[in-house]
């Protein structure tokens, strides 16, 4: 069986096209996509600023306006006086909670592009779905001077990033520095598959732009943690013979953990970087972590797993980092080691709500400097 793409009538194409003419500040949104690059010649042209996630393969150069930092734009007071006027979105719905938040909050006419008809709007945002192809609607579509609008929030991105730059040199370890480090080190046509919680939240939102031929994957689902190391190594087995590497949080390492078998019994080359915190990080982060007497227990839910011994069980190399600067070279070498390598990352859950309030802080000082 085949399925083709729908072409977008006339009347989507009018109908969004004066949307656009008419508005001031407009903004496009990409959630997870797997051929979202295909798009970015048009977002290009377009020119409107872009809050695109590493997931939508479309946070690179060559898809125009794209917003660095984002999320910390969104975090800081700034935001609140440059909303948009309106939104069209691609591919899944946003991971950021604060985005989604922001984007309800500014009740702009809001644009769903939504090809498959799996409706992606579960905030009920939106006030326009358009089931048909995004590719030919968005090369349709007139391009509108909007320059002014553009370089505010690009040049923001900008001063934000700098300044999450220059407090991560000081900062507590955390996920924020595995997906800084990983982004450098990964091979111009590596692959990475991104475990749900904090390692898709830390990629959204430390992720620089990536190299046009690297992609990005991702098998949230239901925002569950189940059967990601099989996921992981299933994109390794494909047929790209790129690098791939596997961000994972500890949990979701030991949910999936004999999905590691395959990689002996297949010969898969892969590398994992686990983001170990003992727990699910993530509950550090919602108000679950004010009940502190079933707080471990009920939501964090800690381990205590000795890693290494894992990785011996399934014959991978161990490499343990726990410091900023053995980071990079941990990784670089785990990517070129002949055997898989995991590369296992260890902080503080507390550590990284800090490191975190630590970078948001800083990029709201820089905003307002």
């Amino acid at each position: 069986m085949t399925a083709g793409r729908l072409l977008p009538s006339q009347a989507q194409v009018a109908s969004l096209a004066s949307a656009l003419q008419r508005a001031q500040r407009p903004l496009i949104v990409a959630g997870a996509m797997r051929d979202g690059d295909r798009l970015a010649a048009a977002l290009h042209r377009l020119g409107m600023p872009l809050f695109a996630e590493p997931t939508s393969q479309l946070r690179r150069a060559e898809a125009g306006a794209v917003v660095e930092s984002y999320e910390a734009l969104l975090r800081a007071g700034w935001s609140l006086q440059h909303g948009p006027d309106l939104v069209i979105r691609i591919g899944a719905m946003p991971t950021s909670r604060v985005l989604n938040r922001w984007l309800a909050a500014a009740a702009a006419p809001t644009f769903l592009l939504d090809p498959d008809r799996v409706w992606r709007d579960e905030d009920h945002v939106a006030t326009n779905v358009m089931a048909c192809d995004p590719q030919p609607l968005l090369e349709a579509l007139p391009p509108v001077d909007r320059s002014a609008w553009r370089e505010l929030w690009l040049s923001a991105g900008k001063r934000a990033t700098a300044a999450i730059a220059a407090t991560m040199v000081s900062t507590p370890l955390h996920e924020g520095h595995v997906a800084r480090a990983l982004s450098s080190r990964l091979p111009d046509q590596g692959n990475v598959f991104i475990g749900s919680s904090m390692p898709i939240r830390a990629a959204d939102s430390f992720w620089p732009l990536a190299k046009p031929k690297q992609r990005f994957f991702a098998n949230r689902g239901a925002s569950g943690i189940d059967g990601l190391v099989s996921s992981g190594l299933g994109v390794a087995t494909g047929r790209d013979p790129a690098p791939t590497v596997l961000m994972l949080g500890d949990l979701s390492l030991y949910h999936d953990m004999n999905g590691l078998w395959a990689l002996q019994r297949h010969g898969i080359r892969a590398t994992l970087v686990v983001c170990d915190n003992n727990g699910g990080g993530v509950f550090n982060f919602l108000p679950q972590a004010e009940h502190q007497d079933v707080f471990e227990e009920i939501f964090a839910t800690p381990l205590g797993l000795d890693l290494s011994q894992v990785a011996r069980l399934y014959g991978l190399v161990y490499s343990p980092v726990t410091d900023r600067s053995g980071l990079e070279p941990a990784i670089a070498d785990a990517i070129a080691a002949p055997t898989p390598t995991m590369v296992v990352v260890r902080f503080k859950r507390e550590d990284s709500v800090n490191g975190h309030r630590l970078c948001w802080e800083a990029a709201a000082s820089a905003l307002r400097g």
